[in-house]
C-alpha cells in the first residue's frame, strides 16, 4: 500500500483547486515517530519537557556529540579550559524564538536556569559566571571537573529562553516549535523558520507516546506511524521478514549487564564473595543469548563500555567466556555445595538470588532474564526473579533499598564525558542513591576523581581504562553480557540518520521516498 506522510492527503487535482498559500501548507511532509511512553516531567527540579526521550528539538545544548564522542560547537563555538576555568565563546547571530538574542547575558541567565534542576550533570559553581564582552563568559566547575563541557552534549542539559511557563511555552534556539502536547498521547512540533541553522528537512514531527510493544509494531505496519523510535527484543522477534520493515541500526553502544549487590545486608549480601560473583559471570553463554535477542546484532561483551568508544580500545579487559565446569568450581571453592534438589547450600542457607529485571523496563531484555534463570539453574544457582517495568518501581523498591542480589540493566554512557557511567553508577560518592550498593571502594572513587579533574583526554582516558577494568574485571562488580546497538524501526523508503545516542536521532532530516 502506498504510503506518504503529508499533513493531508489529497489528489493533485484537488490540489490544483486550492490557493497557492494553501496548496503549499497542505504539501509540507510530516513525520510520525512512535515512543514508547510519555516520561516528560515539568517538575522545576526534574524538568525534562521536551528535551529528552523523546527530544523534540525546541531547545538546544551548548555543545554537541561528535561521531568520535567529542564535543562538537553548538551554542558554543569555541571554549578553553585552563587553571580550572571555562572560557567560553558563544556563536553570534544566535537567537531565542521569542526574539532573544542568544548573548552573554542570556547565556548566563539559560544556565542559572538550568541550576535549578539540582541536576549532577554541570554543577557550575553559580558564583563563578562572568560575562566578559557581549559573546564571551567565564564559569568554573563546584568540583573541580575538567569534563564541563562534555556533559553538555547530554540533552538534559539543553538551554531555555526566557518564559513565564516553560512546561505551556518552551523558548529555545533549536529548529522546531511547540504545536501541540497532549500528555501520554502526543507531542507535535514544527519548524521554526527563524531557525539560525541548517533548516531541517522535515516540517512537522510527531511523537506519539505508545506503551505497547505490538500496539507500536502493528501501527507502524498499518501504516499510522512513519518510525518507531523505541525497539525491545520481542518487537525483533517478531518484526516482518517480508521488506515492509525495515531495521536501521548503529555502532554497539547500549550494554546489557548485571549490576551485583556487593554492599548489602542480609539477606542481600552472598555478592560480596567474588568468587561467587566470577561463577555467575562463567555460567552465562553469551552467544547464545546474542544470536537469539536484538536480531543478532548485539555481541558478547567483555565490558560495559565499547571499545570504539573514547578510543578506550579492548585489549584492557579480558572478559569471560561460557564454562560451566569453571563455575561449578568456583561455587564450590566458596563453600556453596551441591544438594539433593540441585541447588547449592551453604551452612544451612540455600543460594537463592534475587534478580530485578529490568532498568529502564523488562520489555528491553527480554527473553534474557529467563534464559539467565536457566543458566544460573545449570549450576546449581536458584533464581528469584522480580519483573519490572517501571524505572520508578526498579528504583525506588529495590534499587534504593539494596533488596536485591543482582539486577539487569540496559543503558549506555549518554554523553561525551568518558567518567559519567562509571562515576554516576560505582562511587561511593554516586549521586545516584542506590547505585552506592555496586560501589567497589575508594580505588575506584581515586581513579574516576583524578580522571575527572585530569587536564588532558589521554589522562582522563588512562584513568577510565584503569577503573573500567576493575569494575568488570578485577573487582566484577558489573558483568558484562552483551554489547548492541542503537535501533529504529521504519516504513520502506525511510532513511534514519541513526546515532548512538537515542536522544540525537536527527528526525528532522529523515529523507523520504513515497512507496
Amino acid at each position: 500500500m502506498k504510503h506518504v506522510s503529508f499533513f493531508a492527503r489529497t489528489t493533485a487535482a484537488t490540489l490544483l483547486c486550492l490557493p497557492l498559500a494553501f496548496s503549499a501548507a497542505l504539501a509540507e511532509n510530516a513525520l510520525t515517530i512512535a515512543v514508547k511512553q510519555d516520561r516528560y516531567s515539568v517538575d522545576p527540579e526534574k524538568f525534562t519537557f521536551t528535551t529528552r526521550r523523546p527530544a523534540a528539538q525546541i531547545v538546544e545544548t551548548a555543545v554537541k556529540p561528535d561521531e568520535n564522542f567529542l564535543p562538537a560547537p553548538l551554542l558554543f563555538q569555541d571554549w578553553d579550559y585552563a587553571d580550572g576555568t571555562y572560557t567560553v565563546t558563544l556563536r553570534e547571530g544566535v537567537t531565542f524564538s521569542d526574539g532573544t538574542p542568544l548573548n552573554a547575558d542570556s547565556t548566563i541567565a539559560a544556565l542559572k536556569l538550568y541550576d535549578t534542576g539540582k541536576s549532577d550533570f554541570l554543577q557550575i559553581d553559580q558564583d563563578s559566571f562572568e560575562k566578559l564582552g557581549e559573546y564571551q563568559i567565564s564559569f568554573a566547575s563546584e568540583t573541580g571537573s575538567a569534563l564541563v563541557i562534555e556533559n553538555m552534549t547530554h540533552r538534559g542539559t539543553s538551554l531555555f529562553g526566557p518564559s513565564e511557563d516553560r512546561a505551556a511555552n518552551p523558548v529555545g534556539t533549536g529548529p522546531y516549535l511547540l504545536e501541540s502536547y497532549d500528555p501520554n498521547q502526543q507531542i507535535t512540533v514544527v519548524r521554526n523558520e527563524a531557525y539560525w541553522g541548517d533548516a531541517p528537512y522535515v516540517d512537522q514531527l510527531t511523537f506519539r507516546f505508545i506503551a505497547d510493544d505490538n500496539a507500536r509494531l502493528l501501527a507502524l505496519q498499518n501504516g499510522e506511524i512513519d518510525i518507531i523510535g523505541e525497539v525491545t527484543p520481542q518487537m525483533l522477534l517478531s518484526m516482518p521478514q517480508d521488506g515492509s520493515v525495515v531495521l536501521h541500526e548503529s555502532r554497539p553502544i547500549r550494554y546489557v549487564a548485571m549490576m551485583t549487590n556487593i554492599n548489602g545486608e542480609a539477606p542481600f549480601d552472598i555478592m560480596q564473595d567474588r568468587q561467587v560473583r566470577e561463577a555467575l559471570a562463567w555460567a552465562i553463554d553469551r552467544e547464545t543469548i546474542a544470536s537469539v535477542l536484538y536480531a543478532g546484532r548485539g555481541e558478547p561483551a567483555k565490558g560495559i563500555l565499547p571499545g570504539w568508544m573514547f578510543n578506550l580500545g579492548d585489549t584492557h579487559t579480558n572478559g569471560f567466556g561460557y564454562d560451566t565446569a569453571k563455575a561449578a568450581d568456583l561455587l564450590e571453592a566458596a563453600g556453596w555445595t551441591l544438594g539433593s534438589d540441585g541447588i547449592r547450600e551453604k551452612d544451612g542457607r540455600k543460594l537463592t538470588l534475587r534478580l530485578v529485571a529490568a532498568y529502564p523496563n523488562v520489555s528491553t531484555v527480554k527473553p534474557m532474564p529467563e534464559m539467565l534463570e536457566q543458566m544460573f539453574a545449570d549450576v546449581g544457582v536458584d533464581i528469584d526473579l522480580v519483573e519490572v517495568d517501571d524505572s520508578g518501581v526498579y528504583g525506588s523498591t529495590y534499587l534504593d533499598t539494596g533488596e536485591a542480589d543482582l539486577y539487569l540493566e540496559f543503558a549506555s554512557n549518554n554523553n561525551t564525558d568518558p567518567t559519567y557511567l562509571l562515576n554516576n553508577l560505582f562511587t561511593t560518592t554516586t549521586p545516584w542513591g542506590g547505585y552506592k550498593f555496586f560501589a567497589p571502594g575508594a580505588h575506584v572513587d581515586a581513579l574516576l576523581s583524578d580522571g575527572r579533574k585530569a587536564q588532558t583526554r589521554d589522562d582522563v582516558i588512562e584513568k577510565v581504562r584503569a577503573a573500567h577494568r576493575a569494575i568488570v574485571q578485577d573487582d566484577l562488580v558489573a558483568i558484562p553480557i552483551l554489547l548492541v546497538p542503537n535501533f529504529a524501526l521504519s516504513r520502506p523508503g525511510v532513511d534514519v540518520p541513526m546515532s548512538e545516542y537515542a536522544d540525537w536521532i536527527d528526525y528532522g532530516n529523515v529523507t523520504m521516498v513515497n512507496q
